[in-house]
């Protein structure tokens, strides 16, 4: 039989590893210089747009970043404020989403790319992921937005490209709540992922964050990663019995058996998996928990400030979404009960 001869490439300070649900990864550690993750194939324009700015490097262009091009507009928006000014997490998302975009339309040039194209590209994700396609919008938009500022063309063709319409995560109901809690009693792991998600009411991502040194006098203290907003939650006594039940070997809140950080997609399976024990439907999801904190907290009358303090949300709109489900009938009956009797005298005028 053959031996075949595979040749091993090697990139400076690029180091790889399989982290536990099996997928690769790749960081750029050099020495005195911070670990960055490095997104993509090793190879490809979207990871070695990554490389190179990581390292302070203008990235070298290829054929399909010549100038003019997509390619060549995803690598200036990439060293853009607008791009710099993202979060971290944001920025892996925004290169992710662009690696696709230019591996497949990079050599276009922008001046003349027509909105069909855009639009065919958008809507073929949209038939699987519409949630998926509504955020390559976005972030299509902001690029070719940057296009028009720089001048590689004088219009967005994404902006009249329409969105597509989603439904909102179901919010868990009491009763709902209630069966989880019969399945998965106090001193279960699921049991504390469950009550840090529902009475903290953040986010996963948020959720998979918290440390043990971020507990003092009785909150956590949370800087939430999608809005950069600090928060002090304190903790229900609820929460305080549950993470009694289930003593941490970690330094964060909730990790791995061994107790390792998990990633906000390991708690999301968690949960869904207890959710599938406990017999529940399964659009009882982890944000779903967070939506079921606000409905609470509307039911017991708190005030749309003191729901922003627990959420994080900056408008009223936003905190009226997640509230959409409280208890009507109860809310109702408030309503009424504020309303004075009439004396008899007035009745009868």
């Amino acid at each position: 039989m053959p031996v075949l001869d595979v040749t091993v490439i090697r990139i400076p300070y690029v180091k790889a590893y399989t982290d536990r649900i099996g997928r690769a990864r790749r960081y750029l550690r050099k020495p005195g210089c911070k670990a960055v993750r490095l997104p993509g194939a090793p190879g490809s324009a979207e990871f070695m747009a990554a490389y190179h700015a990581a390292l302070g490097e203008p990235a070298p262009r290829s054929s399909s970043q010549a100038a003019g091009t997509v390619g060549a507009l995803i690598c200036d928006y990439y060293q853009s404020a607008p791009f710099s000014n993202l979060k971290p997490e944001s920025q892996r998302v925004y290169r992710a989403i662009l690696g696709r975009f230019g591996t497949k339309h990079g050599h276009r040039m922008v001046h003349d790319m027509p909105r069909s194209k855009v639009a065919a590209y958008i809507h073929e994700i949209g038939v699987v992921r519409p949630g998926m396609a509504n955020l390559t919008r976005k972030v299509l938009r902001r690029l070719l937005a940057h296009g028009v500022r720089v001048g590689y063309r004088t219009d967005n063709p994404v902006t009249e490209i329409d969105s597509y319409k989603l439904g909102t995560h179901h919010t868990w109901t009491e009763t709902e709540l209630a069966a989880f809690e019969r399945r998965w009693p106090l001193g279960t792991r699921e049991r504390l992922a469950y009550a840090l998600l529902l009475y903290t009411g953040q986010r996963g991502g948020d959720v998979v964050k918290m440390r043990r040194a971020d507990i003092s006098d009785g909150t956590i203290a949370v800087v939430q990663q999608k809005t950069g907003t600090a928060l002090s939650i304190p903790i229900h006594p609820e929460l305080l019995a549950t993470m009694k039940a289930r003593p941490m070997n970690g330094l964060t809140l909730i990790g791995d058996i061994r107790g390792r950080p998990i990633a906000r997609c390991t708690l999301t399976l968690l949960i869904r998996k207890a959710v599938e024990k406990a017999g529940l439907p399964p659009e009882c999801v982890a944000h779903g928990l967070r939506k079921a904190q606000m409905r609470r907290l509307a039911e017991c009358g708190a005030s749309t400030k003191q729901i922003a303090a627990i959420s994080g949300h900056k408008t009223l709109q936003e905190v009226e979404r997640y509230t959409a489900a409280a208890d009507q009938r109860r809310l109702s009956r408030g309503a009424i009960a504020k309303l004075k009797p009439r004396s008899r005298t007035e009745q009868d005028t």
